[in-house]
């Protein structure tokens, strides 16, 4: 009776692994970041646009993407050589298109300063829903700053070291403010 347990809980477990999955995320050390990027700066986003670019990567639907194109505003560089301005090519989901658990770390850009609201709930007769009660604002009087690690496209445009699919482990949003 024990072994026929032991078997029918093996055979569970067999199948159920063979079930699952996880996509294998690099982790990248700034180390890493820094030896591979041809351009590490910190700046500004100005604008976002979109781009004609299609998603080339063999993970994913590339018809549930859309590329974009966001020009920033160098503020220091770090390492390599720059203009006062450059651009970076990175995509997102489509407007109908929903993000779906292990998708890419697709990364967006503040341009406009950003103001935090900070809430607590609170019951008022027990009888209907709680209320949310402001307790404080946080404004920035800027957009952030973001810390990039690049790599030179062909164009003369740049995209994320750690590539088109998980871009988010190449850029890192500086805030001046606590927020």
């Amino acid at each position: 009776m024990k072994n026929r347990i032991l078997t029918i809980i093996g055979g569970l477990t067999l199948a159920l692994s063979a079930v699952s999955s996880a996509r294998q995320i690099e982790a990248w050390a700034y180390e890493k970041l820094l030896q591979e990027a041809d351009l590490v700066v910190i700046a500004r986003a100005v604008s976002t646009v979109p781009s004609i670019d299609q998603w080339k990567a063999a993970i994913f639907d590339r018809n549930r993407f859309r590329g974009l194109e966001t020009t920033f505003e160098l503020a220091t560089t770090l390492k390599g050589q720059s203009a006062d301005s450059f651009k970076m090519l990175h995509f997102q989901y489509k407007k109908k298109s929903k993000p779906f658990n292990d998708g890419p770390g697709f990364v967006s850009f503040l341009i406009e300063p950003l103001s935090v609201d900070t809430k607590r709930s609170s019951d008022t007769d027990g009888k209907g829903p709680k209320k949310l009660k402001l307790i404080k604002r946080e404004s920035l009087s800027s957009a952030p700053e973001y810390l990039l690690f690049l790599k030179r496209k062909v164009d003369g445009r740049f995209e994320a070291v750690s590539g088109q699919v998980d871009p988010d482990s190449s850029v890192r949003a500086l805030f001046k403010q606590g927020i």
